[in-house]
């Protein structure tokens, strides 16, 4: 069997750069498209484009949330005396004004007041942010796959069910026409108008209502429907709107089925396939 991911999915890996620490978590849920989204430090923005390509090179599908974290050494920050006496003499206007004081806190509160060693390597920065991003991708993926795998066998245990299910009814398919036959003679016996009407034409007619009763067909499509469902699940890959797919379509076929066949024993039968049916599309809607 392929592998199946599931939407859901958490990864984190940590790593160096010149003057950094670097923390990458990745989060993913069920989403019916792709959707990214990435909260990094705006020294990262230029970053933007390519690790939204690294997520949308590992997923299809899902809500992709990159969240990255950079702890930097005191070695990368130094303080800009001339930009810091700029920040003091404007609050120190300011404080005249509202009648406070400055202290070292007002000041050093201000980013521009500080500046960035020169001698950093942001070439080496992004090289070793992308590699972190991708070994938390990974991750992310393989607890996806192993959840995937989780649902994969329990989809196909459950289409083991409905394939059961069906089988039953098609072992009773051929008492609908018979009863919908019964229920037509009873009703026009009952009218008493067996001389009024042509013995051929009725007969005609009633084996075409019992014809239009019966469910050949509807089962023939349900089997090829679930056969498909477990073909799909066995071929693996990001099959998750194929397979909501395919279940809408067996769906429609026990709806029908259903309409048609309106003796107890398969209407039974129809609300025990429904049940099973929507526990296996509500399992469906994790997978990718």
């Amino acid at each position: 069997m392929g592998r199946i991911r599931s939407m859901t999915g958490f990864g984190r890996a940590e790593g160096d750069a010149p003057g950094r620490r670097i923390t990458v978590e990745v989060r993913s849920l069920n989403h019916r498209y792709l959707e990214v989204g990435l909260r990094a430090p705006r020294e990262l923005l230029h970053l933007d484009p390519e690790l939204r390509k690294a997520v949308k090179g590992t997923c299809s599908r899902g809500k992709v949330d990159v969240f990255v974290t950079i702890h930097e050494s005191s070695a990368t920050i130094a303080i800009d005396p001339e930009r810091a006496r700029q920040a003091a003499d404007a609050l120190a206007g300011l404080a005249e004004v509202v009648g406070d004081s400055v202290r070292l806190e007002h000041v050093l509160s201000i980013p521009e007041v500080f500046q960035r060693n020169e001698t950093e390597h942001l070439e080496e920065v992004d090289e070793a942010l992308m590699d972190i991003v991708r070994a938390a991708l990974d991750r992310m993926v393989r607890e996806r796959e192993v959840e995937g795998s989780v649902l994969a066998q329990d989809l196909l245990d459950r289409i083991d069910s409905l394939e059961a299910i069906r089988d039953n009814i098609s072992d009773l398919a051929h008492l609908v026409p018979e009863k919908a036959l019964s229920q037509i003679s009873d009703f026009l016996e009952k009218l008493d108008l067996r001389g009024q009407l042509d013995p051929q034409r009725l007969e005609a007619e009633v084996a075409l209502l019992a014809q239009k009763a019966d469910v050949t067909e509807e089962l023939t499509r349900l089997a090829a429907h679930l056969a498909s469902l477990r073909s799909t699940l066995n071929e693996g890959g990001a099959v998750g709107r194929r397979l909501d797919f395919v279940v809408q379509e067996v769906h429609r076929e026990i709806n029908t089925i259903g309409a048609k066949a309106g003796i107890t024993e398969v209407s039974s039968l129809i609300v025990q396939f429904k049940t099973e049916l929507e526990k296996l599309r509500e399992q469906v809607q994790n997978i990718e």
